[in-house]
């Protein structure tokens, strides 16, 4: 009995490690590595619970929350933008996540670039799709100023980037979450949170 409990075990260990081995790529570099404080509680809630809305070190860092999850799609289906949007008792904010390094160059209007290695190439415009988010919140989050930024991996160059959205490193973001003032009844938080469920679910 107890060599059956222990092969359980390490079977149960051996599937979890790969699982995490897995899971540690959409971590790592990410925002998500900001916003849940260690890969555990994120691995925890990814892949045991698989509910990413509720962070319990952001909840330290800033209070009640949830946080909801949404993408935008180019005309031939490729992923063109994916968004992260905090809703807490200090407001409401949504960022897009623009993942990969090298220097980046665009504004509120036009094209935008990014520089690998010295080869450039186009990338979608973020703005464009915080301006369809916006459209997106405008019915949710009624009464409550949203705010709207871009968040970047740590080792991008920002220095290309002209915008009157806020636009900053990964790291800056909790930060920036923190400096919202806005004081929202936890009641009426979750309520917007439950409606922004239902329209991604319904891919609105």
């Amino acid at each position: 009995m107890g060599e059956l409990v222990t092969a359980i075990c390490v079977v149960f260990i051996g599937i979890m490690g790969f699982k995490a081995y897995q899971a540690y790529p959409s971590y790592r570099g990410s925002l998500y590595q900001e916003l849940f404080g260690s890969y555990a509680e994120y691995f925890w809630r990814f892949t045991m619970k698989r509910d990413l809305s509720e962070s319990s070190y952001l909840n330290e860092k800033i209070g009640p929350h949830r946080l909801g999850y949404n993408a935008y799609f180019d005309g031939s289906g490729k992923q063109a933008a994916t968004f992260v949007t905090v809703f807490s008792t200090r407001g409401v904010a949504s960022i897009c996540m623009v993942g990969g390094v090298g220097a980046y160059r665009g504004g509120d209007t036009g094209s935008w670039t990014v520089d690998r290695g010295g080869k450039v190439v186009a990338c979608a415009s973020p703005i464009v799709y915080l301006r369809r988010q916006k459209k997106l919140l405008d019915g949710i989050a009624r009464g409550v100023r949203v705010g709207y930024a871009v968040s970047f991996e740590d080792a991008a160059d920002l220095s290309g980037i002209d915008s009157s959205y806020p636009v900053m490193h990964a790291s800056e973001v909790v930060s920036y979450l923190g400096e919202h003032d806005v004081s929202v009844d936890e009641a009426a938080m979750l309520e917007a949170f439950e409606s922004f469920k239902g329209m991604a679910r319904n891919g609105q």
